[in-house]
């Protein structure tokens, strides 16, 4: 991995920390292309703020609790508002 994408990297994993994501715990489980990201441009607060969706989107249909209302709506079965695409 090159010198930019593992400081990119730093940033997307300040961001996530602001959240309490640990990237390493949810990367492990359901991984997210943080390199695809990297190489499309996208900004590393973006990039965390699509893992986290991701990670969550992952973790409710995982447990059984995804949004059956469209297919990839990251938010829990039942959830207040419109849908939210992860």
């Amino acid at each position: 991995m090159s010198d930019a994408f593992q400081e990119w990297l730093l940033l997307v994993k300040a961001s996530l920390e602001t959240v309490n994501m640990a990237y390493t715990e949810w990367q492990e489980r359901w991984p997210f292309d943080f390199e695809d990201a990297f190489q499309s441009g996208v900004a590393p607060a973006d990039a965390a703020a699509a893992a986290n969706r991701h990670w969550w989107r992952s973790q409710n249909r995982a447990l059984g609790q995804h949004c059956r209302l469209t297919e990839w709506c990251w938010l829990p079965e039942e959830h207040q508002g419109p849908c939210e695409p992860a």
